[in-house]
Parts: structure tokens; C-alpha cells; sequence
């Protein structure tokens, strides 16, 4: 889309070669609303909140100039508007196409940009992006509630036989926590190997790792896991060496249950999910809502390993868990379109 300012398009191309100055996004995304360009704005501010959340927070930051706050402030309600609107287009085109009505998902709030005030069922629970309201409050699930996972259970030993023999090859595991990842609360664990992860599927993609567990990647084709594009969201085996800790934190979202297969469980290791304590046993799965705060540590001498990958919250429809996965896609082809909104592509 074009601007109809030469001085504003000349503003943007020098963005266009300053794409992580947010000070600057915020600036032009204001001058851009101000001259009728509103989706290029809230495009533009979107992509400058990328970058630390600068955007949307300095409104609430009293070392800003009074122009920057109410910048800011303007930023942050378009967005959310602009984002709760495409959420509700997008439940709209669902319950076209499909024929079903999804009312509780039609309620979810995107977390980070809910155009309304609202509040989780529990003090302990805060996803940080998508919340179902409505869906019981549980923050974890024993193997009892998951017989649905039989197949991976009792093909426990190829799990464990093909993890062995990769183990032992080099260079195919990567930090877990990035090494961008904010918060002081990771400081010990970004970018380190202490919490590693070993990728089979990735941002729903398969990597060169799964060609060395191929009775694993079967025994997954059983499964009703999450999956996007066909895909598994994500697979990996998730290794935590001695004396790490996993400080508590909050998951994506509470419409999916995050699933651990443990292999190797040391003694004194365990997780912590909202007040409940957890010490794996090898081969039974476990499973909880990450939306609850939670936390693990490693306390032994030797590497604990689990195998993790998600599904549908049990209490989900069939046509639910469709919805959700439409409006994550069509929000993520909203944030992958931006640049295109602005000329840039």
C-alpha cells in the first residue's frame, strides 16, 4: 500500500533501513495515523514493538517526554484494536466456512492485545498469549487422563533406544532459552546447554534430527497432537543437566497441555506446577497446563531427560481446537504481512 506523503514515504524508507529503531517506528507510526494511513501505522508500530516491547510500554515509563507517552499510548490501543478485530474476523470466517459455532473461542482473549480488561481464573495462571475462558482449571494431568497416548507408551523403548544412539552424535542440541531471551530471571540458563533441547519438529517443521528417530516420528503419526499445516507444532527431548534449575514461569497459552515422556529421571529432580510437585517416572507420561506458573530443577549428578510435545486441552471440541488454529493463522499471516503493508516487500 502506498503513502500519499512524500515526506512520510521518505520517512519510511529510511525506516525500511532502520527496521529495529523503535524510537523512530513510534515517531512515524503516529505522523502516519495522524494522515489518515492507519493500517500502515499499526503495522509500523507493531513491527518497532518487535523490538523489546518499546512501543506499547514506554507510554508507562515516566523518564519518557510527555509526546513519546501519548505516542505510545495511541500505539498501544490501535493495535490491540486492530488485533481483537482480527480475531473476531477471523471467528467469523470460521463458523462460515465450517458450519459450527464456537462461542467459547469466540471469547478467547489474545493476552498481550485484548482490546477490553479481563482477568484468568486463578492468580497463578497468566498465559501469555492466548487464553480460552471457560475451560476447567487444572493444572495437571496423570497418566490415567491420557490413554489416548498408549501408542507412544508402549513404544516407550524405541523412544529411548533411538535417543541413546543420538545422544551419543554431536552438535544436535541448542539452548533451549536463547540467547535474546529477556528478563533477568534467565540470566543462568540463556544461551547455555544446561537446558537444551533436541528438535524433531519445530515451529511446525520437521529438522535434519528426524531422520534419526524414525520409529519415534511413527509412532507420533498416531497421535492427536497439535499440529499446524500437518505438522507437530513442536517435538524435542529436553535435557537438564545437574544443578540446573528452570526458574518459574507462565506458557503460551491454557488450550493445550503440555505432554513430558520421561527417559532419564535421576533422583532429586522434579517440577513444580501452580502448588503441585512432580517427580517423573520413566515411561509415564505427564502432562500439564503451562499456563500455570511453573518450574523444574535438576538436584543429582546426572543429565535428566524428557521427551515434550503438546495437544489439545481434553475439554476442546474438535471444531474448537479447528478455530484456534485458524485464528493462530490468520494472525500470523497478519504479522508476516507487514512489511508488504508498508511497501517494504
Amino acid at each position: 500500500m502506498s503513502v500519499n506523503n512524500p515526506q512520510l514515504s521518505k520517512m519510511l524508507a529510511i525506516m525500511r533501513q532502520q527496521p529495529g529503531n523503535a524510537e523512530l517506528a513510534l515517531f512515524l507510526g503516529a505522523r502516519l495515523e495522524e494522515a489518515g494511513n492507519a493500517e500502515q501505522a499499526v503495522a509500523l508500530w507493531s513491527l518497532g514493538d518487535d523490538v523489546g516491547g518499546f512501543v506499547r510500554n514506554v507510554r508507562n515509563d515516566s523518564r519518557a517526554t510527555k509526546e513519546m507517552q501519548a505516542d505510545s499510548k495511541l500505539a498501544n490501543g490501535k493495535i490491540c484494536e486492530r488485533l481483537t478485530k482480527l480475531h473476531d474476523q477471523s471467528i467469523d470466517d470460521f463458523e462460515r466456512h465450517s458450519g459450527e459455532r464456537v462461542p467459547r473461542i469466540r471469547r478467547g482473549i489474545w493476552c498481550l492485545t485484548n482490546n477490553e480488561e479481563f482477568e484468568f481464573a486463578d492468580p497463578l495462571q497468566k498465559p501469555v498469549i492466548f487464553y480460552v475462558p471457560e475451560l476447567s482449571v487444572q493444572p495437571v494431568w496423570d497418566g490415567s487422563q491420557l490413554q489416548k497416548l498408549s501408542p507412544l507408551v508402549d513404544g516407550f523403548s524405541q523412544v529411548a533406544s533411538e535417543y541413546s544412539v543420538a545422544a551419543e552424535k554431536l552438535n544436535l542440541t541448542e539452548p533451549y532459552v536463547p540467547r535474546s531471551t529477556p528478563g533477568r530471571e534467565w540470566l543462568k540458563l540463556r544461551g547455555t546447554l544446561d537446558w537444551s533441547a533436541l528438535y524433531l519438529f519445530k515451529d511446525s517443521k520437521p529438522t535434519e534430527n528426524t531422520q534419526l528417530f524414525p520409529e519415534t516420528v511413527k509412532l507420533f503419526e498416531q497421535l492427536d497432537i497439535v499440529r499446524v499445516n500437518q505438522n507437530p507444532m513442536e517435538i524435542f527431548f529436553s535435557r537438564l543437566t545437574p544443578g540446573a534449575h528452570i526458574p518459574p514461569h507462565f506458557g503460551l497459552t491454557n488450550s493445550r497441555l503440555t505432554v513430558h515422556l520421561p527417559l532419564t529421571v535421576p533422583n532429586n529432580c522434579a517440577i513444580r506446577v501452580k502448588d503441585r510437585e512432580h517427580c517423573w517416572t520413566p515411561g509415564e507420561p505427564f502432562a500439564f497446563d503451562d499456563s500455570f506458573e511453573h518450574e523444574a530443577w535438576n538436584r543429582s549428578e546426572e543429565d535428566r531427560v524428557v521427551l515434550i510435545f503438546e495437544i489439545h486441552h481434553p475439554a476442546l471440541s474438535p471444531s474448537e481446537c479447528n478455530a484456534i488454529e485458524y485464528c493462530y493463522a490468520a494472525r500470523d499471516r497478519w504479522l508476516n504481512n507487514r512489511r508488504k503493508i508498508l511497501g517494504w516487500d
